[in-house]
């Protein structure tokens, strides 16, 4: 058991929190990953969801990573 001592009201401390992560699931680099919005372009990689191997040995897809996204200008015809 937690006690938190505070001079904040109850509804101060506790804002927000009954509101739960949203994941999403992505590709990133060809391999299929749970993410979390922490950002409107970015997201933090929760949970690997490839089946291959060699994908959990990948730096850049382990749990805690942080993806930016960048627009993507369509070209003009």
């Amino acid at each position: 058991m937690t006690v938190l001592w505070t001079v904040l009201p109850v509804e101060l401390v506790l804002d927000g929190f009954e509101k739960g992560a949203v994941y999403e699931e992505a590709e990133v680099a060809g391999a299929r990953v749970l993410v979390e919005r922490v950002a409107p372009q970015q997201s933090r990689i929760v949970r690997l969801l490839s089946t291959a191997p060699a994908d959990y040995l990948r730096p850049e897809l382990q749990p805690g990573v942080v993806l930016t996204y960048a627009p993507v200008l369509a070209a003009a015809k």
